[in-house]
């Protein structure tokens, strides 16, 4: 359940990467633009992403024993953090990189964990 909850939390930090720039571009939000936009959304983000992603992916490898999961997901996880410092013409780039390859990674980390239950059950 962590895994799909990391993905999806993932998707909506790349919702909002994408979104953004496009709702602002289309005309003044407003309220709405300025909650976009506000750094405490970012925080409030990043927050349970880092915690589901170092919970959920090393113990993803625990069990499955296969390690690229959790170097993926700790890469896309750096480039979400390194977002928060570079400059803002290349912030979206290293947030949809970053939130690519953390959803792919809490995918691929509950792909495996489901293939080994299902060894488990059959064997």
């Amino acid at each position: 359940m962590k895994d799909e909850t990391a993905a999806f939390l993932s998707g909506l930090c790349l919702i909002h990467c994408l979104a953004t720039p496009l709702l602002m571009t289309a005309g003044g939000l407003g309220v709405l633009g300025s909650l976009f936009s506000a750094e405490w959304v970012h925080i409030a983000l990043i927050i349970p992403i880092a915690a589901l992603a170092l919970i959920s992916l090393p113990q993803g490898r625990k069990r499955h024993g296969r390690t690229y999961p959790a170097l993926t997901g700790l890469g896309g996880l750096l480039l979400l953090i390194a977002a928060f410092f570079v400059p803002h013409d290349t912030e979206a780039l290293f947030s949809v990189s970053g939130g690519l390859l953390l959803m792919g990674a809490h995918l691929a980390n509950r792909l495996h964990c489901h293939e080994k239950a299902t060894v488990e059950t059959t064997a």
